[in-house]
């Protein structure tokens, strides 16, 4: 059954739809030889927890690798999920990447996710400015001044300490959310 007038739910794609952070664990391991645990990453600004050396890795070296973004796996459950909410809600990503990432991540969507209508996808670092009735993202910055009528929080051990918002810890529990809306 597909619903009119839908809901916009506006996804994040890093660490909500798409495994990015055990990505770069993974490439800094291949790199460095030194193993990080993403449980310890408690801050979203890495740079307040991690040397200057490890983060110029990451963000100057790992994510411009060509077609990083786009070989990043998709979170378990992530496509099965969007496959179903796709009948409830107008889905748009949301993703605060640099203008390199941007056709990798278009170009995932439209590959993985080939039963969208369109890839919607917005790239911005003000998620604030972006409206939607459902916003899902695991930045607790993009939480808080989001205009989105309901936040979901996508547990991540850097976004532990806002209690605010519903949390989801898993696409299974985030389905059973989103569907369970008084409209959907």
């Amino acid at each position: 059954m597909v619903k009119a007038n839908k809901k916009v739910l506006l996804l994040d794609m890093d660490d909500v739809t798409v495994e990015q952070s055990l990505t770069w664990i993974q490439r800094i391991h291949e790199k460095t030889g030194v193993l990080y645990d993403r449980e310890n990453w408690t801050e979203w600004d890495l740079s307040k927890i991690l040397p200057p050396e490890l983060c110029q890795l990451i963000f100057e070296e790992i994510n411009k690798e060509p077609k990083f973004f786009y070989n990043l796996p998709a979170k378990e459950g992530a496509i099965e999920g969007i496959k179903i909410l796709k009948d409830y809600y107008d889905i748009v990503f949301v993703s605060a990447s640099e203008y390199y990432a941007f056709i990798d991540k278009y170009n995932w969507i439209e590959e993985n996710l080939p039963f969208l209508p369109k890839p919607n996808l917005i790239l911005t670092h003000r998620k604030d400015l972006v409206i939607g009735d459902v916003l899902v993202d695991d930045g607790p910055h993009n939480l808080v001044k989001s205009p989105a009528k309901k936040k979901i929080v996508f547990d991540k051990p850097w976004n532990r300490k806002i209690t605010q918002f519903q949390r989801v810890k898993n696409w299974g529990e985030l389905l059973k959310t989103l569907l369970s809306e008084p409209s959907v």
